[in-house]
């Protein structure tokens, strides 16, 4: 069977990953979401990936009009982004 377009029919349909993957995890179908999402319920078995994940080039982004000082929490929280990328 190859890859293409979904069948239509009945069923639940979400606007947000939070409510497709809890919908997974009771057990109402499948779900695709990002790794950062879904990693903690793969890691404890309530998910599953079969394909593996893809790279989708997703990245986060830290804006400022005016440069971080070094103490604060934007410049902690530029480096916890940098940690995450």
């Amino acid at each position: 069977m190859g890859w293409g377009a979904a069948p239509a029919g009945e069923g639940p349909w979400f606007e947000r990953f939070y409510f497709s993957l809890r919908a997974a995890v009771a057990g109402l179908g499948v779900a695709i979401g990002p790794w950062r999402l879904v990693r903690d319920d793969v890691d404890n078995g309530l998910l599953a990936a079969p394909l593996g994940f893809v790279e989708d080039g997703a990245r986060y982004a830290l804006l400022s009009p005016e440069p971080f000082r070094q103490d604060g929490l934007a410049a902690d929280l530029l480096a916890w982004l940098r940690e995450m990328s």
